[in-house]
């Protein structure tokens, strides 16, 4: 499994930041196709739990996203789980990420979105992932845009 996991999180990467992916991220976040693409990765990507997790962001499934959360908390946190949830917060930063950031503008309309990146922030050590993302959530909050998290 170890193996899968590591496939998998090398595809994941792949997939986030790859140009010549970028049509097929579009697709994996249209409502016409999502479900399927969406579904046929899942399958594949839940032997790395942090790649499943960026695939629900890129999918915009986030209150699914923000489920996965509260399997998170079951498992055991590693260091090597810690440096890929630090790499998650690097590429929230990307270009690839702007639609996710500008959501957060939103926030009655991505509730979950909070809920997952909160819940991303308590995971993580303080370190500068977690500088990194405090400070993008409290540039929301300081914008005056209050959020709603979604009772669970």
């Amino acid at each position: 499994l170890e193996f899968a996991s590591d496939i998998v999180q090398k595809l994941n990467t792949i997939l986030v930041t790859s140009p010549e992916l970028a049509e097929f991220r579009r697709r994996l976040k249209s409502l016409e196709t999502r479900v399927a693409l969406f579904t046929t990765l899942y399958r594949s990507w839940c032997h790395s739990a942090v790649s499943v997790f960026s695939l629900c962001l890129l999918a915009q499934a986030y209150e699914h996203a923000s489920n996965l959360l509260s399997i998170f908390a079951d498992l055991e946190i590693t260091v090597a789980m810690l440096v890929q949830i630090d790499k998650l917060v690097q590429l929230i930063e990307s270009p690839v990420f702007t639609y996710l950031r500008l959501q957060l503008l939103e926030p009655e309309r991505y509730p979950y979105l909070f809920k997952c990146l909160y819940g991303l922030l308590m995971l993580l050590p303080q370190s500068s992932a977690f500088v990194s993302l405090h400070n993008r959530l409290n540039a929301v909050n300081s914008a005056g845009f209050l959020h709603r998290f979604p009772a669970s």
